[in-house]
């Protein structure tokens, strides 16, 4: 039988820490409750290998997938039971056979499907299963499992858009530091050891190169290792410091047109995810905590807890992001309105089709301008490497050309 390592308080107060054994969450907190304990958190761990269910993933569009199916199956009357279990012609093999099998087995012992979700951590993230919470309770999980198939498609096409759009850039980058490091630890070494062996004065351009040279030729090792070794670091500090996190989003959001394209998509990010919650009936404090975990930027993250503490102290979100300039005044207008009228989704919705056209064009904007940046700095790094071979030798050629 699994094991539960759980956190509750007693009506006294008081944090009470253990390890129970128990089939699912929802029994636990049951045994919990019986002894007058309120569960806060809960860590399944399964002694005969469930824990395995933790390491599993699933592709966002396969997972999207299987939400729509059991939605509609849920739709058109199949039990939640049959639903799960996969059938003839179907996928019954692999991370989405298991998925399947697991939850079947769950719902099958009286548990709800969102707690059997939470044995799936790396899988279903925690605004699906605090949308299939709510669904549960109010009635309509075919309906919601509908509604996150798209919601989770529109996730995964955009930043799939993004990172193509990212793709050329960097490969032009990487092509150009590969070039300027075999010239100068290959190339020039050799060029200088012809320039020096004709004694011809150095113009500074050459002098630049040949200082850069024998840095590389005698780091060029610690170079290597540096560039192999720094990305790694950078992404173990980014993860393990939020201080770090933060001050690279904060750069990021701030670099000339890329900013603008990255604060835009984390905008429309978190607009989607609001909906999402909102029309899932979940209430607009956790709408809001959950909608920030997919915000993907620590900045725009940061004002949006700064609107979460806001709204739970009684404030209103409009008036909030009236202080913040992360959000557009489009946004900030919208949210009053909705606010105003009782139809926050509806308003946000008016936004989001904005921001759904707005995406694909500020993406052009931005490789607009970055594209000839990327020839313009290819063809002054290629000449400047030129110019510092071929310079002295133009000198040698004519003397008087320097005078």
């Amino acid at each position: 039988m699994p094991e539960c390592r759980y956190k509750a308080v007693s009506p006294e107060g008081r944090i009470m820490q253990g390890v129970r054994e128990a089939e699912t969450q929802g029994r636990l907190r049951e045994l919990l409750e019986m002894e007058n304990l309120e569960m806060v958190e809960c860590a399944l761990k399964d002694r005969s290998g469930g824990g395995r269910y933790q390491r599993l993933k699933m592709k966002t569009a396969d997972l999207a997938n299987l939400l729509f199916q059991l939605g509609m199956q849920l739709r058109a009357g199949v039990s939640i039971v049959d639903a799960l279990r996969a059938r003839e012609g179907e996928e019954a093999g692999g991370v989405q056979g298991t998925v399947r099998q697991r939850l079947a087995e769950v719902v099958e012992q009286g548990t709800p499907m969102s707690e059997g979700l939470t044995q799936f951590p790396r899988i279903f993230p925690s605004y699906v299963q605090n949308v299939v919470r709510v669904a549960e309770r109010s009635g309509t999980l075919a309906e919601n499992l509908v509604s996150l198939r798209g919601y989770m498609e529109w996730l995964d096409q955009n930043w799939k858009t993004f990172k193509q759009a990212m793709l050329y850039p960097m490969f032009v980058v990487a092509a150009l530091i590969a070039f300027i490091f075999i010239a100068l630890r290959f190339i020039f070494p050799t060029v200088v050891e012809l320039l020096y062996e004709l004694e011809i004065p150095l113009p500074l351009v050459t002098r630049i190169m040949i200082t850069a040279s024998d840095f590389v030729v005698a780091y060029w090792i610690w170079l290597l290792a540096a560039g192999f070794l720094l990305p790694v670091g950078l992404r173990i500090l980014f993860r393990v410091s939020d201080k770090a996190a933060y001050a690279r989003d904060k750069f990021l959001i701030n670099i000339p047109y890329l900013g603008s394209v990255i604060r835009t998509l984390a905008i429309a990010r978190f607009l989607r995810s609001l909906i999402l919650m909102q029309k899932a009936g979940i209430v607009i404090t956790d709408s809001l905590r959950m909608a920030r975990d997919v915000v993907g930027n620590r900045v725009v993250e940061a004002s949006v807890i700064k609107i979460e503490n806001a709204v739970a102290n009684g404030s209103t979100m409009s008036s909030t992001m009236a202080k913040d300039a992360t959000f557009p005044a489009l946004v900030r207008t919208m949210v009053g309105v909705g606010e105003r009228s009782g139809s926050l989704d509806e308003s946000l919705e008016a936004v989001v089709e904005y921001y759904d056209d707005l995406v694909p064009r500020k993406i052009k904007a931005f490789f607009a301008v970055l594209e000839p940046t990327l020839i313009v700095t290819t063809v002054l790094m290629a000449g400047f490497v030129a110019a510092a071979v071929f310079l002295p030798l133009v000198q040698m050629l004519s003397p008087g050309a320097f005078n």
